[in-house]
């Protein structure tokens, strides 16, 4: 053996460690992840955290000037008989010629994005900005369908858009939100004239923690490796789920209908679709974009753009290097960082205005 091999073998165990650290986790077993990620230097989408320059641009926007004027209408539409649901709708300057739609990110809802979209509007009343509550979150109806949840909620826009009549749309899509408008892009091209990544969520870390933090974390009989358990399983009944944090501010802010009709559900519907949608995830952990295959990204056939809010490893929800190779496959896309809303509207609005054409 040469003297320079185990320096070499050092060196390279070091590279690997250094690579796996920055990461945020590494594998000690098959099925089980360790989360060493920094809080302080924390720039995970949704987390919340006070350094995190991200979240107030999106979460509980305060207004920018002029956004206080900008028109909103709201709506209920019913997507029947094609989609068992009704979803609530706003549309901020709802006189525009170029349809925007952001779909939210999280388990995000109007309540929490819409000062985001009205700040959008502000900055062009020639956008049509319209934002909406997926199935089963905000103020739109419940029905847990028999898809992976991204699944349903791409096919739910296929026909919202239909309903609005706002084809071919720029989408905006935030993490979860930008997962339901790749199964758009992927199945229904003709719908869309621009699609905004922002930010794509992808790699084994974001399949272990949002498998369990969206889903699995219901399911009594799945051992957890990111998180626990909602303190209320094993869940028996719908009764069982009201008390969850989640599914209590749901039934808090909708009407006696709304609440009638999630007691109606059979339990067994949802831990189905908690079943289907996290183990959706997990197969999609070694490709690019979680939920979806590297052949399946590498045939859309859209203008993209993909928005990231770093340009730092320590976010392994939506990591740095995913974003790269996205770019990678998709044909026609690029890739900007933009950390506050100045520099999201620089990369927004230019994109969205060359691709969108104009409503007939």
């Amino acid at each position: 053996m040469s003297k320079l091999e185990p320096l070499f073998s050092r060196l390279w165990l070091s590279i690997v460690a250094a690579v796996l650290f920055l990461q945020g986790s590494y594998a000690v077993a098959e099925d089980e992840v360790i989360d060493v990620q920094n809080d302080e230097i924390d720039v995970t989408l949704f987390r919340g955290a006070a350094n995190n320059s991200y979240f107030p641009v999106y979460f509980k926007a305060q207004p920018v000037p002029g956004a206080e004027n900008v028109e909103m209408e709201a709506h209920a539409v019913d997507l029947r008989p094609e989609r068992a649901v009704t979803l609530h709708v706003e549309i901020y300057n709802p006189n525009g010629t170029i349809p925007l739609i952001i779909t939210p990110g999280g388990n995000g809802d109007t309540n929490g994005f819409g000062g985001f979209a009205r700040n959008v509007a502000a900055a062009s009343p020639e956008l049509k900005v319209i934002i909406y509550d997926r199935r089963n979150l905000g103020m739109s109806e419940i029905n847990f369908g028999r898809e992976p949840q991204m699944i349903e909620e791409g096919e739910d826009l296929h026909i919202l858009i239909d309903r609005l009549g706002v084809a071919p749309s720029a989408l905006y899509g935030m993490s979860s939100g930008a997962r339901s408008n790749l199964i758009l892009a992927s199945r229904y091209p003709e719908d869309i004239a621009a699609l905004v990544i922002a930010p794509l969520t992808g790699g084994p870390y974001a399949a272990a923690r949002l498998s369990e933090d969206y889903f699995f974390k219901y399911l009594a009989n799945k051992k957890l490796t990111t998180r626990k358990h909602v303190n209320e399983v094993p869940i028996r009944s719908m009764e069982d789920l009201a008390r969850t944090d989640l599914w209590s501010a749901y039934l808090s802010r909708n009407t006696s209908e709304k609440r009638d009709q999630f007691f109606t559900t059979d339990i067994n519907d949802f831990l189905a679709a908690m079943e289907a949608s996290g183990s959706h995830l997990q197969k999609t952990r070694y490709q690019t974009a979680l939920g979806m295959d590297d052949k399946e990204l590498a045939e859309l056939n859209v203008p993209a753009t993909l928005i990231l809010h770093h340009d730092q490893y320590s976010d392994n929800l939506h990591p740095v290097t995913n974003s790269r190779a996205a770019t990678t496959l998709i044909s026609n896309s690029s890739m900007k960082f933009a950390p506050h809303l100045p520099d999201i509207l620089e990369a927004l609005i230019p994109f969205v205005l060359k691709h969108t054409p104009k409503l007939q």
